[in-house]
């Protein structure tokens, strides 16, 4: 408490943790005590009950008379501090709750749970703390909910290795629905209840054979959920249809035992055995391209792309064609390349590219344009901008190991060419 006194913020590089070369008083207990993060921050938070007065106090006193410990007066602090996080319902000399709770009822509440501590491990104790908070302050349980609720968030991250990790916190609201159909889900293998019924003893059963963990239980529960309701109600999610995973796959690659397919968007790969798998459950679209990644069939004359001509660009593109740009085909729009208008252009997917909205939107805010020149499609720069252009290169690690086998040995692909550079134009192909 000492420290973090002598370490406050208003104190700038005055501080004592600045002055020892740490950015946090964290920082400096972390390093110089060789304790964790999650250690030093409760010693700070518990530390600074030791100059208060008021009804936090007798936990001070616990703490420096070694009967309470650490871990227990700050699962009392968290749980009767205003809303349980942080230092968010404390002010300053300890008045909690903008003076809805009287501070002597509030020192007898923090008294008595000194005295729980004794037989409640830290975790209990704060939850008994909150309920204790709540009796106190019932006209405060509406606010700490909206808090909560707010907090609410869903986060998706890409690993190195290529798989996904959603982290997800949920309100208490959420959470009796999304924590009954885990317990659904995984009981009877936590120890969940033994049934009479015999149609739900033979599953209790089955589930309790599998060879499957918990943790992949609940996984394989959840996505089946999310892909059985994806197509209920169109007013939540864009688009409709059961989701799957679209697989790019060659036919040569359908031929090989060995062969394998791209997921599209990610790259990653699959085996044919999962390949032919997903063929089965959700069937498959033949999209036939020439030698230079060209789709030859699916075009059409019309405004908007067909969802069929979507799916040949998504194949040749894999995603954003702007240079450097990683958004996968689903975060994408389908640009014409020619003026609908102006240039009479035809909803045909040579002359189609897939563009985020991002640079959808700069292209034609900032007059750049995309051309197609002897089977490659090149990014023009707006006049007189002094910027250069360059030739525009497949996302989509299907089709660039597709272009790999078809060019013949020793073949040097074409170079990035300035702005204005003209390359020589296609020569008819017996294919067309």
């Amino acid at each position: 408490g000492q420290i973090a006194h002598r370490s406050r913020p208003e104190l700038g590089g005055a501080g004592l943790a600045r002055r020892q070369g740490a950015r946090t008083v964290e920082e400096l207990l972390t390093t110089t005590m060789k304790v964790t993060g999650r250690d030093a921050a409760t010693a700070v938070r518990v530390g600074k009950l030791t100059d208060q007065v008021g009804p936090f106090a007798v936990v001070a006193r616990g703490v420096a008379a070694g009967t309470v410990s650490v871990e227990a007066a700050d699962a009392i602090r968290g749980g009767l501090g205003g809303f349980g996080a942080g230092d968010a319902g404390l002010v300053d000399g300890g008045r909690v709750y903008e003076g809805r709770v009287d501070e002597g009822l509030l020192a007898r509440a923090a008294e008595l749970l000194c005295d729980e501590a004794r037989l409640l491990d830290p975790d209990r104790l704060r939850k008994r703390a909150r309920e204790v908070r709540d009796e106190l302050d019932e006209a405060g349980v509406a606010d700490r909910e909206n808090v909560l609720r707010l907090r609410r968030s869903l986060r998706r991250i890409d690993l190195r290795d290529g798989m996904k990790r959603i982290i997800w916190d949920y309100d208490p609201e959420t959470a009796g629905i999304v924590d009954d159909i885990y317990d659904r889900a995984t009981s009877p293998r936590r120890g969940g209840p033994r049934f009479v019924d015999s149609e739900k003893a033979a599953r209790a059963s089955e589930l309790e054979r599998d060879e499957r963990t918990v943790e992949q239980i609940a996984s394989d529960s959840f996505s089946e959920l999310l892909r059985q309701s994806a197509s209920v109600d169109q007013n939540v999610l864009i688009g409709s249809g059961i989701p799957s995973v679209r697989i790019i796959v060659s036919a040569e690659a359908l031929e090989s035992v060995t062969g394998h397919g791209y997921a599209e968007g990610s790259g990653e790969s699959f085996s044919r055995a999962t390949i032919e798998r997903v063929a089965c459950a959700n069937g498959t679209q033949s999209v036939l391209v020439d030698s230079v990644g060209n789709v030859l069939d699916l075009g059409r004359e019309q405004r908007l792309y067909s969802s069929r001509q979507r799916v040949a660009i998504a194949v040749r593109d894999g995603g954003c064609i702007w240079l450097g740009c990683e958004r996968p085909p689903s975060w994408t729009e389908a640009h014409h390349i020619d003026h609908w208008a102006r240039d009479h252009g035809r909803t045909d997917v040579a002359r189609g590219v897939l563009l985020c909205r991002h640079h959808h939107l700069r292209l034609h805010n900032e007059g750049w344009r995309i051309v197609l020149r002897a089977d490659r499609y090149w990014l023009e720069p707006p006049k007189g901008s002094g910027k250069t252009g360059a030739m525009l290169e497949t996302k989509s690690r299907a089709m660039r190991a597709h272009l790999a086998r078809r060019q013949p040995a020793g073949h040097e692909p074409p170079r990035r060419q300035p702005a204005g550079h003209e390359p020589p134009r296609r020569q008819p192909a017996l294919i067309e």
